[in-house]
């Protein structure tokens, strides 16, 4: 959304009739396809794949599509409101959407909502409550930047349950691009049933996710190592039985895993095999939607209250008992991830420049997670190194020792 570039829209597709709005009322619904028809520069982003403003007339015109043929009076419009003589209209409708694909000037960034009261966020929260049950990347928080929280078409409509932007994706990023272009049109069904719902009219059903798309890219191995996409399996290294745990039944659908190739860069981890899980359901607590897997050499850690001959050992512990004893290695299973920027900051240490946080992807003291090593598996709890291993004042790759119980691939709840 974010980006200016000179280019033309096509003509908007022809759609049908609109259905007579409610009494008193403009119509029920009202969606605008973000950049489409702009009379200035505002042209938006430019993906590898396509352009944020061909694809939202694809979603809107697809949305209004299937809910005027439910019976639903939907007003679509595009980014010519800007114009001036466009300035005092105002469209009374139920809810409004506003559609856009972000493209960030640096970094990735993912999906997200932007709305400009307290009232419009029930519905901003119920769309990214549906969304993410396929949306298989993060969520940015909402009213991420001052663009989304202060949106110029939020002024056209006045509404009687909200009004709110919705950012699909960021279309710069390969990894995301590829798993949105062949889902445009799902998404304009997707988001006429929600806005159904959410009016109580139309009766729009919840279409079904589309899992056998034409790819934008071939499946050549050397081409997907490019794009950071996931093969469709889990490593052949896995033991069935961890397979089975760790699959779509078991509530971690592998299609859904994003790679992490940053994550390389750490000493003992095995290249290519770190990847997150986001927006998870059916997760064994409620409460956690996200997971980590990845494969790791075999090392033993021996850091705590037993005594040990290994050079590094540290005989306190970050996590500890009710007591405020620290845990034991000889009976106590624990794996060991290293300290954070900040945290190497708070101990005079430099971390090295490149080298991804851990708890940027949501890892935390206390969390759970599973070791498998061959026909055996344990489960543990996660701890930071709080002294860190030192190499002329910076932290190594391992940001000190990074160490589990087994050479392993790991899930973290």
């Amino acid at each position: 959304m974010a980006k200016q570039k000179n280019r033309r829209r096509k003509a908007t597709a022809t759609l049908p009739k609109n259905p007579r709005p409610p009494a008193g009322l403009d119509a029920d619904v009202f969606i605008q396809a973000g950049h489409e028809n702009t009379p200035d520069n505002k042209t938006g982003g430019e993906g590898p794949l396509g352009n944020e403003i061909d694809w939202t007339p694809i979603v809107a015109d697809e949305a209004t599509r299937i809910l005027r043929q439910a019976g639903v009076s939907t007003i679509r419009e595009d980014a010519s409101l800007k114009r001036p003589e466009r300035q005092n209209q105002r469209f009374r409708v139920r809810i409004a959407v506003f559609l856009h694909f972000d493209d960030p000037d640096g970094g990735e960034t993912g999906a997200s909502v932007g709305f400009k009261g307290s009232s419009d966020e029930p519905a901003a929260t119920a769309w990214k409550k549906l969304y993410s049950k396929f949306f298989p990347f993060p969520f940015m928080r909402d009213n991420f930047t001052p663009d989304e929280a202060g949106y110029y078409g939020f002024k056209f409509t006045v509404t009687t349950d909200a009004e709110f932007l919705i950012e699909f994706g960021d279309l710069g990023s390969l990894r995301q691009a590829r798993w949105m272009k062949p889902r445009l049109k799902w998404m304009g069904e997707l988001l006429a049933h929600f806005l159904s719902q959410r009016i109580s009219k139309g009766n729009v059903p919840l279409p079904d996710f589309p899992t056998d798309v034409t790819d934008p890219h071939s499946d050549s191995e050397e081409e997907l190592h490019d794009l950071h996409v996931v093969p469709r399996s889990l490593p052949k290294r896995l033991p069935d039985y961890a397979a089975q745990k760790l699959s779509a039944v078991a509530g971690v659908p592998w299609e859904k895993a994003a790679a992490m190739p940053q994550y390389n860069v750490y000493k003992g981890i095995m290249p290519d095999s770190f990847c997150v899980f986001q927006n998870l359901n059916g997760m064994p607590l409620s409460d956690v939607v996200s997971a980590v897997i990845y494969e790791t050499k075999f090392a033993i850690d021996s850091d705590g209250s037993s005594d040990a001959s290994d050079p590094d050992h540290q005989n306190k512990t970050s996590l500890r008992h009710a007591d405020g004893s620290s845990l034991d290695a000889r009976t106590e299973s624990f794996g060991v991830i290293p300290l954070d920027r900040a945290e190497a900051a708070a101990e005079g240490l430099q971390k090295l420049a490149g080298v991804p946080d851990f708890g940027g992807i949501g890892l935390r003291l206390g969390d759970i997670g599973i070791a498998f090593w061959k026909n055996a598996s344990a489960v543990f709890v996660l701890w930071r190194q709080r002294t860190a291993k030192r190499s002329g004042r910076r932290l190594d790759q391992n940001g000190g020792p990074s160490r589990h119980r087994f050479r392993s691939t790991q899930r973290w709840f």
